[in-house]
C-alpha cells in the first residue's frame, strides 16, 4: 500500500527537528509538512533537506491546525495517510507495524502513546493519565467497540477529502471510518513516545480543549467512548481502569488524587466554553504542549 504522511507544526520548530530524521527514514511514498511561525527563520533546517519526497507548505499567516491539514491533503494521493504530530518521537519501524495492521475492512489504526515522564506533579500526572487511558483503550477493543486515539494515526485515504473544523480531529476521523461500517484498531504493541504537560496550566489547557472537543464530537452525533464522563455513565469500570493503571505503575498511584482534582477543573473548564462554529484558530484549540522539553 503507498503510504504517505501529513506532519504539521507551528511555533514548534524543535519538535520537527527531532523527528525529520524519522519521518525520511520511513517508507512514505509523500510527507508533506505544514509549518510556520512568527519567526520563520527557526524552520531553515528545512531547506536543508534534499528529498523530493518532502512537500513543503509554510503558514505565512496563522490558519489553524485544521486548516493545515487541509492544505495537506490536496497533495495525497495514496493508500494510506498517517497524520502525525510534531511533538512525538517514533522508530521508522513503527510505520511498517501500523500498516500491518490494516485488511479489507480495517479504516483507522493508531499505534500506544507512551508519554516521556519529567520531574513534576503535572508530568507525573499526566503519565498517570496516559496509563488509565490505554486501559480504558484496551477495555473498549476487547468490547469491540470504538477506540480512538491521537498523536499518531493512519487512516484510508478515501475517508478524508477535507477535514471539517473540530478540535479533535483523529477522534473525528476514527467516529468518521466507523460510522462508515470500517474497523478502528488499537495497536497497542507498537509504541511512539510523546511529551506529558509540563506544568498545571498546561495541562488544564489541554484537558480542557480534548474534552471540549468530546462534547463536540457528541454534537455531530457520534458518540464516542470517553473516559472524562464515565464516572457518571459507568462508576465501576471507571475504578476498574484506575486499578488496572495502578496496578502495572504502582508508582503513579499517588497521584490518583492530584489527577482527580486536575480533571474535575479541566471537566468545569471545558464548559467555560459555548459551542463555536469556527475553532480554527481559537486559542483553546492551539496545542500546549511545545517539544523544548525533550532532552537532545
Amino acid at each position: 500500500m503507498i503510504k504517505e504522511a501529513i506532519v504539521v507544526s507551528y511555533n514548534d520548530p524543535q519538535g520537527l527537528k527531532q523527528m525529520i530524521d524519522s519521518l525520511l527514514c520511513s517508507s512514505f511514498v509523500r510527507i508533506a509538512v505544514a509549518y510556520g511561525s512568527p519567526n520563520i527563520a527557526d524552520y531553515s533546517f528545512l531547506d536543508e533537506v534534499n528529498d523530493t519526497r518532502l512537500i513543503r507548505i509554510r503558514e505565512k499567516e496563522r490558519g489553524g491546525k485544521i486548516a493545515a491539514i487541509n492544505s495537506c491533503l490536496d497533495f495525497m494521493h495514496g493508500d494510506i495517510l498517517y497524520l502525525i504530530s510534531s511533538d512525538i518521537h517514533f522508530d521508522p519501524s513503527a510505520i511498517s507495524e501500523i500498516e500491518r495492521c490494516f485488511s479489507s475492512e480495517v479504516g483507522v489504526v493508531f499505534p500506544d502513546v507512551v508519554p516521556i515522564e519529567r520531574p513534576g506533579l503535572s508530568s507525573r500526572t499526566g503519565a498517570l493519565l496516559w496509563q488509565i487511558r490505554n486501559a480504558s483503550l484496551m477495555h473498549i477493543a476487547l468490547k469491540g467497540e470504538i477506540p480512538h486515539g491521537g498523536e499518531m494515526i493512519a487512516f484510508r485515504r478515501e475517508l478524508v477529502s477535507r477535514m471539517p473544523d473540530v478540535v479533535n480531529d483523529e477522534e473525528y476521523i476514527c467516529m468518521l471510518a466507523a460510522s462508515q461500517g470500517m474497523k478502528v484498531v488499537y495497536a497497542d504493541n507498537v509504541k511512539i513516545n510523546n511529551l506529558a504537560a509540563e506544568n498545571v496550566r498546561d495541562y488544564i489547557m489541554q484537558r480542557s480543549r480534548i474534552i471540549y472537543g468530546h462534547r463536540q464530537m457528541w454534537s455531530m452525533g457520534f458518540r464516542p467512548q470517553i473516559m472524562d464522563f464515565l464516572l457518571l455513565s459507568d462508576p465501576l469500570l471507571f475504578f476498574r481502569n484506575i486499578y488496572a493503571a495502578i496496578r502495572k505503575r504502582s508508582d503513579l498511584g499517588p497521584y490518583i488524587f492530584p489527577l482527580l482534582l486536575l480533571e474535575t477543573i479541566s471537566l468545569l473548564s471545558s464548559y467555560r466554553y459555548e459551542r463555536r462554529k469556527n475553532v480554527l484558530i481559537w486559542s483553546l484549540a492551539m496545542s500546549t504542549k511545545p517539544s523544548s522539553g525533550w532532552k537532545r
